[in-house]
This record gives structure tokens, sequence and C-alpha cells, in this order.
């Protein structure tokens, strides 16, 4: 592509990460999108952006976010600008207890209707299925609305959000035929309720009691049995928060004999232990549950040898309260009972600085392989590459300036959004994004939210 003498915006002098490498080079950008990256570009920028001493990453994909009553896409979209992400993919679903009211089609067009109107971020959506949806009249029509991923739960049969394994082959099948992705919850449900009610039955139910009732086995065998119905059907398939030590070893073989088979984790399951729930209690609380320091040290693994492929931050918009009278399907809840508390915790708005600090600063993982994790595998696997997640010519110009040098502390104070708490509270972490750009937008620099809602573009996924 030709460069012209003069273009919109120039970032000058940066250092350019992306999944392969990292060079120092310019970038220019027109019209919104990319117009060359090189060294010294010889070009003039109506707007000149001075990225001497910073990492220019592509813009961060969260392909793991929910949305909530609390947490709209509209501040949850502000507060994942403010970590560094330009395009979110949310779960939309009909599940009543999620506050849906229409069917999965009616929801999924009022999202997108929602999200044009209100997004400070690009976004595409996962459709999640549920047990009484007619998956094969579904899934097509919500293909050709743009969707190209749904999501299965094999647990929460309580909550009304367990898939059966006919089910899931429906499902599949359908989703295969419809040349889109199927995506799993992956732990054993029946597994899980035993355990609690088990638990219940002893008088077990502190906070430091429920990670055992969702032990590491209940998610390594869904990850088998989810595999083989995958198989079964000829479906690709994407695995959700990996989180359990025994889950890599298993993913390792299982993507030999299936390479359609892609895997993501959690920032959480790579910085946080269940200790956290004798300490933070409820606001720990989360599934699959936090586990030990080998699963942590497992899943850093994963990342650095590709048997993971993505990381995303699953947050869920919670606050402190709706954490302590939430969740529980009783009339009368017991707070001092934790299978009664709500599950998720926030996280959007940290996940990429927390994970840099861990990861580069503390010598885990190389630039590039975030670059892959956060930027070009969540773009491939979701249909939106090289559209998204890569700076290369053609491509949108989402990027993010990155400072490796501005030392912080994480607190809940300092978040965009409606959320009151972080697992990350006190952290001290060195690199923040100094400014995000989303199409050639600017739309958080130096802190600031400098963007406007109604910008937004809904994604229409091709997988």
């Amino acid at each position: 592509m030709a460069v012209p003498s003069l273009v919109d915006t120039l970032v000058r002098g940066g250092l350019v990460v992306e999944a392969d490498a990292v060079r120092r080079a310019d970038v220019a950008i027109s019209a919104g999108r990319i117009h060359a990256v090189g060294p010294d570009l010889k070009v003039d920028g109506r707007q000149v952006i001075d990225a001497g001493g910073k990492y220019v990453f592509p813009g961060i994909i969260d392909a793991h976010v929910h949305p909530s009553p609390i947490e709209p896409i509209a501040s949850l979209s502000e507060a994942a600008a403010h970590g560094g992400t330009t395009t979110i993919i949310p779960f939309v679903s009909a599940f009543a207890s999620f506050g849906a009211t229409g069917t999965l089609t009616d929801e999924v067009q009022r999202f997108i209707d929602e999200g044009q109107r209100t997004s400070l971020l690009d976004f595409a959506i996962h459709a999640s299925i549920g047990q009484s949806d007619d998956a094969v009249a579904l899934i097509p029509m919500l293909v050709k609305m743009g969707v190209g991923s749904f999501k299965m739960y094999m647990t929460y049969s309580r909550r009304g959000m367990m898939l059966t394994d006919d089910k899931m082959l429906q499902v599949m099948a359908t989703a295969a035929e419809a040349g889109s992705l199927a995506m799993v919850h992956a732990e054993n449900g029946y597994a899980i309720d035993y355990l609690v009610d088990r638990a219940i039955r002893e008088g077990r139910k502190a906070p430091e009691d429920f990670p055992p009732t969702c032990p590491n086995a209940v998610e390594a065998e869904a990850i088998f049995r989810a595999v083989t119905l995958a198989e079964l059907t000829g479906c690709p398939l994407y695995v959700v928060h990996v989180s359990a030590h025994e889950s890599i070893p298993l993913l390792r073989q299982l993507r030999e004999r299936k390479p359609d088979l892609y895997t993501e984790t959690c920032p959480q399951y790579l910085m946080f232990t269940n200790a956290e729930m004798k300490t933070r209690g409820r606001l720990a609380k989360m599934g699959p549950p936090l586990r030990k320091r080998e699963d942590n040290d497992a899943m850093w693994q994963g990342l650095a040898e590709g048997v993971l492929d993505v990381v995303g931050s699953d947050s869920v918009g919670a606050t402190i309260a709706s954490k302590v009278s939430g969740g529980s399907l009783s009339t009368t809840p017991d707070p001092d009972n934790i299978f009664e508390a709500r599950f998720g915790v926030p996280g959007a708005e940290w996940m990429f600085q927390a994970v840099f600090d861990e990861a580069v600063n503390r010598g885990r993982l190389p630039l590039t392989r975030l670059a892959r994790v956060f930027c070009q595998n969540p773009a491939r696997i979701f249909g939106l590459y090289p559209r998204k997640g890569t700076l290369q010519p053609g491509s949108d110009a989402d990027l993010v300036v990155f400072d490796p040098t501005v030392r912080h502390t994480i607190a809940a104070q300092r978040q965009h959004g409606h959320t009151d708490f972080t697992l990350y509270e006190g952290r001290e972490c060195l690199g923040a994004p100094a400014l995000v750009m989303q199409r050639g937008q600017i739309i958080v620099k130096d802190g600031q939210t400098v963007a406007t809602a109604g910008q937004a573009r809904y994604l229409q996924a091709n997988p």
C-alpha cells in the first residue's frame, strides 16, 4: 500500500510489538486504518504521537466478558479501554437468571442495538445456548446476525444453564454445519452438585469450603468429554478459563489429534490461589474456583508452550453488595453459606497491566507471547483477523502505547465503571497504557477518557 506524504496520525519512534517480533518502527494511520509500519517513515502526520521509550501493541482483545445490569456494556467498555482493550467479545444469553426476557435472537439484537448506542469499544458477540433453546433453528439465524461462537455450560444445572451431552452434540453438529465455533465451560456439573450437597450436609459452608467442591478432576474430565463430543461432530472447540494443572498435559495430548481445539485461561488463574477465599471470602468466589500455586505455574507454562492460546478476563460486573446478596436460589439466603454467594469478579480494566507486570517484569513470558495471546490469537480464532489483532497495512488502527516505566498501585477507587472492588487491590505494577486508540481515534489518553459513546461498531465474525 502506497504511503501518502501526509497521514492523519503518525505514531513515532515506539517499539512495535507483534506476535513474531519486536522492532523500532513508526506507525502511519489514515482513514482509521494502518497505512504503513516501518523505521523512520518519510511522512508527516496531522497528529504526531511520540512513542519513544514505549511499546506499541495492537489493541487488546478481551474475548471473555460478561456485561450485567450492574456493569452494562457502556461502563464495561470504558473500564476495559482504560486497560488497553480496544475490542470486547461479550456473552449474550436468554437465561432468565441473567435478566433476559426474550428469545436468544431477541437478546442478541437488543445487545447489538445497545452496544452501538452506548459502547466505547468495538464488539463482537458470543451466544450462550441453554438446554431449552432450539439450537437447530437458532444457530443458523444467529450466524446470519454475525454471531460466530456458541457457548455451552457443562455445569450450573440448578441455575438452569447446564446442557446434557445429547444437547451438546446437537449444538456442536449444528454449529459445525454453520461454519461456526463451539465453546464450553468445562466442569462436571453433576459431580459438583454431589460434592456441594455433601459439604452442606456436613456443615462445611465457609468460603474455604467452596474450592474442594469444584476439584481439578471435574475440569479435566469435562474437557476430555467435550473434546470427544466435538470430534464426533467435526466441530471446532474453544475451552474457556482453563485453571487446573491436570488440564495442561491433557490438552497437550488432545491438541495433537484435534488441531481445531483452542484454549483460554484468565489472569486470576495465573496470579491468585485459593488462599484468597480465606482473606476475601465471597469476593473471591468464581467458577472454576481459584486453585493452588502449582495450578498457577501450570497455566504460565501452558501459555509459554502455546498449549493455551488466549488470556481473557472473564470479567463479571459485580459489587461488594451484589456478591453478598446475589447468587442464591433461595428466597431466604444464608449469608454464612458460601454456596449461596454470587459467582464472578470484575477484572477487565487491570487484566493486561497485571499480566504484563507478572509476565515481562518477572521474566515469565516475552513481549511477543503477550501480543499473541492478547491480540493475534483471539482475532484469528473468532474471525476478526487481520482487521483486528495486528498492526499491518489495511488493519484497523487499534493500538496501545504502553509505558513500561510507570509505577502504580492498583486500587478499586481508581477503577472506571460501576464495580467497587478488585482482587488486585494493593498490587504494585510497573507499566501502564499511556494512550489507547481505536480505528485511528484516541479513546483514552493519560488516564482520561476522551472518546464518546456511539462510535463503536458491531463486528460480525467470520470464523
